[in-house]
């Protein structure tokens, strides 16, 4: 028997593209209860990724954020808890949320850990309060769910906890290479077709300069990173880690005015 899963405190009307999803990874829970990696869309060609695809992921994660025992991370949007339990290995605690409270429940029934817990809430209106004590964030594979306003609410609020000193979003899809992915002219209209129904294939597509834009304009700095050449979306896909603007930044002298 399994407990009932934890809701995040802060609620507030969903907007239509974050019910679409929610509802879409509702089912996908359900749909693919075999596989874990079904369920959040881990597939190429309907195919489940090889475990190397979690391995390399968490390992970078590791890496770029530089996590230690005394770290408290925070996953937004976790799904089923595929990356947060391997991050949780190497860290003091580790808490996930998602708004499908069908994949959270994957998540406490298969990648429960004594220093995770899981939460079920919408990443885009979560208060400051959340977030005390939490040292690094990442989101992997996911800001495609979320739209500018969404992310700037979220990285505005990030900005505003006071122990929080990086956050991480993996895996974006890159603007710039959706003519790359989407190779051909029936994948194009497949993609164009879906954007028209409101139903679409990926999410929302994101250059590098459009986030950058998002990202400053919430008070903070950006790094861009290309993905690990091995991992099987490195080509269409880009990783940049988030923080706060050095002393340096903020007292480098302006430009006159004229």
């Amino acid at each position: 028997m399994h407990s009932k899963p934890h809701h995040a405190s802060a609620v507030s009307p969903i907007s239509a593209m974050n019910q679409y999803w929610k509802s879409y990874y509702d089912i996908n829970a359900v749909k693919f209860a075999h596989s874990l990696m079904k369920q959040v869309d881990r597939t190429i060609n309907g195919v489940e990724e090889e475990q190397s695809e979690i391995d390399l992921t968490v390992a970078g994660l590791r890496q770029v954020l530089n996590l230690n025992e005394t770290d408290r991370v925070a996953d937004l949007c976790c799904g089923n808890g595929l990356l947060t339990s391997g991050i949780a290995r190497s860290v003091a605690e580790t808490i996930g949320v998602d708004f499908s409270e069908n994949l959270i429940d994957c998540a406490n029934r298969f990648n429960a850990a004594s220093n995770v817990r899981y939460v079920v809430g919408n990443v885009s209106t979560l208060d400051r309060s959340f977030f005390s004590g939490v040292t690094k964030v990442f989101m992997e594979s996911s800001v495609q769910h979320l739209q500018s306003d969404d992310l700037s609410r979220l990285l505005r609020t990030l900005g505003n906890s006071p122990s929080v000193e990086a956050i991480f979003i993996g895996g974006v899809p890159d603007a710039d290479r959706l003519g790359v992915y989407y190779d051909d002219d029936r994948k194009m209209a497949f993609y164009r077709q879906r954007e028209a129904e409101g139903r679409p294939h990926i999410g929302t597509w994101w250059s590098q300069s459009q986030l950058r834009g998002v990202i400053e304009d919430s008070g903070l700095r950006v790094r861009f990173l290309p993905q690990d050449a091995r991992l099987t979306s490195a080509y269409y896909r880009y990783d940049c880690l988030i923080e706060r603007p050095s002393r340096h930044d903020i007292t480098r002298p302006q430009p006159n005015a004229h």
